[in-house]
């Protein structure tokens, strides 16, 4: 009776409340003005993502290319096609160059001259001349990249070209000496096209300010490449302040109602302002005498419409909580799939890169092997080159492994056979292969296998390769010692695998990047930072999931889980 009573009430209200304003005012108002705001700080803060994203990416190319090639130790002619291949990665890169320790390019500089650029036509790279060169090689922040690894300089105007560009830098460490410095240069004219795409309204404009306050992009091109001096628009000055975000409403030199807001950047010192004038709001009063019994009619019809939906109310409202329930669970599983699928493309990304520089080093290297061994065959035990000949074989079987390495990374796509695996034989195996090991380190080993844990389907050699990388990680996580626990155990149709070490931890900042390709933090870059990797890719082949939970001196837990082998009738597990 509470709904049926809250029911009659409003729609009582609804009746007479417009009749007593129109008897005492003669009439009633309306609003017919407003508009939908798309300036919210949820608009500025997806585009300063986009923005930031697609700077991102750019110098992610270098930073990739600068770990995978040792550019210091190359030919003349293996460094310029490594810039070349950098170049084309990103149609936005204007000019790419290597400098050495007294800051002079090592090899030409690569970029397309204009006669170039005439003879493709669809190309969208800015032409560039001797003029752009030395404006370029002026630009490249030389000092700030040796302390920070990678910086970019001031934006600037290239007038011939009439687009805003910047300078970003890698440094490249030199043992012995003072670091290599990777440069680049590119175009804004992309982020201009993704500004254009943040607003939709009439009159709504979207830009973007360096922390001078001075425009980099704009839909007037002219403010762009005046570089115009925004420093008294309300929003900026709150950037300027040091804010990193917000929102305010004003009215500009047209006496309109503007509405806005701003979002800073993540790593630059850039923010993206999106503002949109509001439109006027009118009044209008009238209330004939004929629609009192056209208020008293429809109160009647309201009044049995309202009695005749009670009765689906309250179910409607629970169907109503139950579909809200699975909407967000199903965007829960979005959200993971989206991260997932990003990962597998970044992945398989890394993996093609890593596969061609691997085919490309075996065979020099082979031939380098193969030489140094026939060389040490002819020298005699007292020969004072022998030894400098057993250390270029000792360095050519290393980066041999590592090409090696980079090759079985490459080829983890998928699973073109499976058949039943037991776990329990997989970890005992994995075990027994560490556990001479693990005695020496003074490491316990604790195995618990819960009973009746059905199989899952995959390889068993795959399987036990990503076990041996996770114990290989917890041993040396556990340098002075610890226990390494390792569980098994089934829940609602999956099988997980738990392995635990008592070691030093991960720090938070490092957490979330664990299963990126040649991340590491260990002194000794032997293993190229691909064992989670790895790991990461075996298990996602078998259709499974990893998390990883960690606290700094409190050790780490790597749980992974499998889908079970679907129990056929008769089968016995």
């Amino acid at each position: 009776m509470g709904l049926r009573r809250l029911m009659v009430t409003l729609i009582l209200a609804a009746v007479l409340l417009p009749v007593a304003a129109a008897l005492l005012l003669g009439g009633t108002a309306s609003d017919t003005g407003g508009c939908a705001d798309s300036s919210g700080p949820d608009r500025a803060r997806l585009t300063a993502r986009l923005i930031g994203a697609d700077i991102n990416r750019t110098a992610s190319i270098f930073r990739i290319g600068a770990e995978l090639f040792d550019l210091p130790a190359l030919s003349r002619r293996e460094c310029i096609g490594v810039l070349r291949m950098l170049y084309k990665q990103d149609d936005s890169i204007a000019q790419v160059v290597l400098l050495n320790g007294e800051d002079r390019p090592v090899v030409e500089p690569v970029f397309l001259t204009a006669e170039q650029v005439a003879a493709h036509p669809h190309s969208t790279r800015l032409p560039v001349g001797a003029t752009a060169l030395e404006r370029f090689l002026n630009q490249i922040p030389l000092a700030a990249v040796r302390r920070t690894r990678l910086a970019y300089s001031d934006p600037y105007v290239s007038p011939n070209n009439n687009s805003v560009l910047v300078a970003g830098a890698v440094s490249l460490p030199v043992a012995g000496g003072r670091s290599w410095v990777l440069a680049f240069e590119r175009s804004l004219r992309r982020l201009q096209r993704l500004l254009s795409t943040a607003v939709t309204g009439s009159g709504a404009v979207a830009f973007l300010v360096d922390s001078g306050g001075r425009v980099l992009a704009h839909p007037d091109g002219r403010l762009m490449l005046e570089r115009r001096l925004v420093d008294t628009h309300p929003l900026v000055q709150r950037f300027l302040r040091g804010e990193r975000s917000g929102r305010a409403r004003w009215r500009d030199e047209q006496n309109r109602e503007i509405n806005g807001s701003f979002w800073r950047l993540d790593f630059l010192d850039w923010a993206v302002v999106i503002q949109e004038p509001l439109a006027p709001r009118s009044l209008s009063w009238s209330l004939p005498w004929w629609t009192y019994p056209v208020w008293g009619a429809l109160a009647v019809v309201v009044l049995l419409l309202g009695l005749l939906v009670e009765r689906r109310t309250v179910s409607v409202m629970g169907e109503m909580q139950a579909l809200r329930l699975a909407a967000e669970k199903r965007a829960e599983q979005l959200k993971r799939l989206q991260a997932s699928l990003l990962e597998s493309g970044k992945l398989s990304a890394i993996g093609d890169l890593g596969a061609g520089v691997a085919h490309e080093f075996n065979n020099p290297l082979g031939g380098i092997l193969g030489l140094v061994q026939l060389l040490l065959r002819k020298k005699k035990e007292d020969d004072p080159d022998r030894n400098f000949l057993e250390r270029i074989e000792q360095e050519a079987k290393r980066c041999k492994a590592i090409t090696e390495n980079l090759l079985r990374f490459s080829e983890q796509q998928g699973l073109e056979h499976r058949e039943p695996v037991r776990l329990e034989r997989v970890i005992d195996a994995a075990l027994g292969l560490v556990s001479a090991k693990f005695a020496s380190k003074h490491i316990k080993i604790d195995k618990r296998f819960a009973e009746g844990v059905p199989r899952i389907l995959g390889q068993e050699g795959q399987m036990q390769r990503a076990l041996l990388n996770l114990l290989f990680n917890a041993d040396t996580a556990m340098p002075e010692g610890g226990t390494c626990t390792v569980r098994l155990e089934a829940a609602d149709g999956r099988v997980l695998v738990r392995l635990r070490d008592s070691g030093r931890g991960i720090p938070p900042e490092n957490l979330e990047r664990v299963f990126e390709p040649f991340f590491t933090t260990k002194a000794n870059w032997r293993g190229a930072g691909l064992g989670l990797t790895e790991v990461y890719q075996i298990v996602r082949a078998h259709d499974g999931e990893i998390s990883i939970d960690s606290q700094e001196g409190q050790g780490t837990e790597v749980v992974m889980s499998f889908p079970a082998e679907p129990k056929r009738p008769g089968q016995d597990r």
